[in-house]
């Protein structure tokens, strides 16, 4: 069996186990480019809980679905800033927290396609 070129190309290297030579179960990928993930597959995808850690060092831990970050996660940024709440296709969707890590600025409410919407306390 011979990986497909995507995977040869984006994964640098995979710790974790295959079936039928995909990712499957509990594993570590770490990407072209530094980002890297620790969690869930399931048919080659990064599926169920999981964080995924970009290079520049934010970080997403929650639920995804088919490599898309969805339902109910966590953000954090290097400046200590945070995102806690639901998540739909990889933004902030629905109700969540969103706390400033360098203003003091939070919200609490709901998100639409990424943007606040409601009042900001």
């Amino acid at each position: 069996y011979e990986e497909p070129v995507l995977t040869r190309v984006i994964v640098k290297s995979y710790e974790g186990e295959k079936v039928h030579g995909l990712y499957e179960g509990e594993g570590y990928a770490c990407f072209e480019g530094g980002n890297t993930y620790k969690g869930m597959f399931s048919g080659g995808f990064m599926h169920g809980q999981g964080t995924y850690t970009w290079a520049d060092g934010v970080k997403y831990e929650g639920t995804f679905v088919k490599n898309v970050q969805m339902f109910n996660g966590r953000y954090t940024w290097n400046d200590g800033s945070i995102y806690e709440g639901s998540i739909k296709d990889g933004v902030r969707h629905g109700f969540g927290f969103f706390r400033s890590g360098t203003r003091p600025v939070s919200y609490i409410g709901y998100w639409c396609k990424g943007k606040r919407h409601g009042k900001v306390s």
